[in-house]
């Protein structure tokens, strides 16, 4: 009777082994997309961020932001794939990761340093998913009017498996991305991916893995898109010179007595447009010394200053 009750729990635990895996599977994608979810809001949160060294994201190339200001540190389009899967995380000090940490009141961890998914603190935590994948946070194209966007990405395999991306452009690989279904199950890698990897490496994007998924669908990406506005100064004073803060850049905008409008769009840096939240301060008056505060407002529509 023992052996036959032995051989029954041994049947059970046969088929409940699977079942169980893959309900936990299916459970640590679903912590993990809300886990992105979550850095994603704290991204954005950053946005209107007066202080561009320590906390705001936005401190990109192309922006406008005054000579000397530390740009955030972000991923490439032609080179996460190799970050992806390195077994250590080194504290850059204008990195984006850093920048979330920071928000989040994380401490303990020292610039420089370099953290594997073993250390378990808070930084290697954010950094490192379940599988010990990097988590990437991929900057677009800069160029683009209206609009900055970028790609959080999370890779829910074991690094063993050692999945390629395409290196070759890096608003191409963004692009496909981007454009790309990833939810199903059954989600297949970018079409516009053959040609730039080999048979074998595509094969493996969408061959099953397990709990009846592609390696494919365990590509979990969250899309960010921050807006670009434009700002038009008409001086219709017929007194008062008007100056605009374009935040951390002072006096970009300036428009004499009665000189009429002139537009954002005019200037160095912003051209496609100004990055949503950006503190915007206005001033009028007879001259730079003499001017006094008339407005004050983070960015996020477009928007017409009239001085009268």
């Amino acid at each position: 009777m023992l052996l036959i009750a032995l051989a029954i729990v041994g049947i059970l635990a046969g088929i409940l082994a699977p079942v169980l895996s893959n309900k936990l599977d299916d459970a640590q994608i679903r912590a993990e997309q809300a886990a992105l979810a979550g850095f994603r809001r704290e991204f954005e949160a950053t946005f209107d961020a007066t202080d561009y060294a320590d906390l705001n994201e936005s401190s990109l190339l192309n922006s406008g932001l005054p000579a000397g200001t530390a740009l955030t540190t972000f991923d490439q389009g032609d080179s996460f794939g190799s970050r992806i899967y390195a077994s250590t995380v080194t504290v850059d000090p204008y990195g984006w990761a850093t920048k979330l940490a920071q928000r989040q009141g994380v401490t303990g961890y020292t610039v420089g340093a370099s953290y594997s998914a073993a250390s378990a603190n808070q930084y290697s935590n954010l950094a490192f998913n379940h599988f010990q994948v990097q988590r990437c946070l991929v900057v677009g194209p800069s160029s683009e009017t209206g609009r900055q966007r970028y790609l959080l990405i999370s890779l829910m395999v074991p690094p063993y498996r050692v999945l390629q991306f395409p290196t070759a452009d890096a608003s191409q690989t963004f692009d496909t991305i981007w454009d790309q279904s990833w939810d199903s199950v059954a989600a297949q890698a970018p079409a516009a991916w053959t040609g730039l990897l080999t048979a074998t490496d595509l094969a493996l994007w969408n061959s099953i893995s397990s709990n009846g998924r592609t390696n494919a669908s365990r590509l979990l990406v969250e899309r960010i898109v921050q807006p670009k506005y434009s700002l038009t100064l008409a001086n219709n004073s017929q007194t008062d010179w008007a100056w605009v803060d374009i935040g951390p850049a002072l006096n970009i905008l300036t428009a004499a007595p009665n000189s009429g409008t002139v537009t954002s769009a005019s200037l160095d840096g912003f051209t496609t447009g100004i990055l949503a939240g950006r503190l915007i301060v206005v001033r009028r008056g007879p001259s730079t010394s003499a001017a006094y505060e008339v407005q004050r407002f983070f960015l996020y529509s477009d928007v017409t200053l009239t001085v009268q």
